[in-house]
């Protein structure tokens, strides 16, 4: 297996990396939608081997039980319960939940 990099630049391309494969994943989704999955899981190898967070926006877009790039409407569902919101993968069935964020007022 290849050492990890110490070089902080090396952890900047990681994220630009990330971001651009993320987005190719979200073209991708409607004639390809496995190709967008493969695009999900090299994203998550990358974030692993250089020991970084994948951005919150970005890691509620994938499903983390299967690694299925997630579209509302298409292979995702999304329901508001009990001030939480519920994200179903309708791959797997398995289900996420967010807390649901009041902003404050003041």
């Amino acid at each position: 297996m290849k050492e990890r990099s110490k070089n902080p630049a090396t952890k900047q391309i990681a994220r630009e990396r990330i971001e651009i494969l993320f987005e190719q994943a979200r073209l991708a989704f409607a004639e390809f939608p496995d190709l967008s999955d493969r695009y999900v899981f090299l994203a998550r190898r990358i974030a692993m081997r250089q020991r970084i967070r994948i951005p919150r926006e970005l890691r509620r877009q994938y499903c983390h039980n299967c690694n299925t790039y997630l579209v509302p409407g298409s292979n995702m569902r999304v329901r508001v319960h009990r001030g939480n919101v519920v994200v179903t993968c309708l791959s797997c069935n398995k289900h996420a939940r967010y807390l649901v964020v009041k902003p404050h007022v003041g």
